[in-house]
């Protein structure tokens, strides 16, 4: 398996991802996968917030204050969450389209001045129209991660989630298989789509390197044309391991 690194200069808001992509001048292959940040698959649809033009409402202003949070910012992750489960001073935790994370998603780093940047409107749809995009103009299959950092609990530093998926399937199922000592697995499934996210995200790295998008060549992944969905890689809150024994949601 190779991990390829494209370096790509700083883009204002608004750009074409497939045009920079293409003219990155990298000789994409049939069956190459392409991890991509979040981060620029937002900013080249525009996927901002003015934290000027954000208006506060009573429970974010509570919020703010009960966490120690920038009033607006509290505010636009009670719009882009489902539920606000717990929070520490300066962020909250929650879930945002079936995923838990810190704050929404939403992110100040490598944003313009005054400005957040939020997840893609819809990163699976994100995925789709660029590998038809990839098919249609240079005539190859390849597949779609788009990928952002994340905490895991317990754990000190980030690693890689997926956020949007196209062209293999995000979850294997391992159950049936046999161990080395010949047991049945009974209930493992195989991450794969977060598997690469998090060797992307390893090469992208967190600051001012400018890879905003890795080309893993080689992985043995299970091709698909299905419209995947986060509901192929999430599952309910209530039988998560990590947050069924919560006393409650959206306090």
């Amino acid at each position: 398996m190779e991990i390829l690194p494209l370096k790509i200069p700083k883009k204002s808001v608004g750009f074409d991802l497939f045009k920079t992509i293409a003219d990155s001048k990298f000789k994409f292959q049939e069956d190459d996968i392409l991890v991509i940040s979040s981060k620029f698959v937002s900013m080249s649809e525009g996927s901002l917030i003015d934290l000027k033009n954000v208006k506060i409402s009573k429970r974010a202003k509570a919020l703010a204050s009960r966490f120690k949070i920038d009033e607006r910012i509290a505010q636009v992750v009670l719009q882009e969450s489902e539920h606000i489960v717990s929070g520490i001073p300066g962020f909250l935790l929650t879930i945002n389209n079936g995923m838990i994370a810190p704050n929404a998603g939403i992110d100040k780093s490598n944003s313009p001045p005054g400005k957040i940047i939020l997840y893609p409107k819809d990163s699976f749809k994100s995925a789709r129209q660029l590998c038809k995009k990839f098919l249609d103009k240079l005539g190859i299959r390849i597949g779609i991660v788009i990928s952002d950092s994340r905490l895991m609990p317990t754990r000190i530093g980030c690693t890689g989630i997926a956020v949007g998926v196209c062209g293999f399937e995000p979850v294997e199922d391992e159950r049936g298989k046999k161990d080395l000592f010949g047991k049945k697995l009974r209930v493992t499934f195989k991450a794969t789509a977060d598997c690469l996210a998090t060797m992307g995200v390893f090469v992208m790295g967190e600051s001012n390197e400018s890879i905003p998008i890795v080309v893993i060549r080689g992985a043995d992944v299970i091709k698909t044309d299905r419209n995947l969905s986060m509901k192929d890689m999430t599952v309910e809150p209530k039988i998560d391991i990590y947050l069924r024994n919560l006393p409650s949601y959206d306090f």
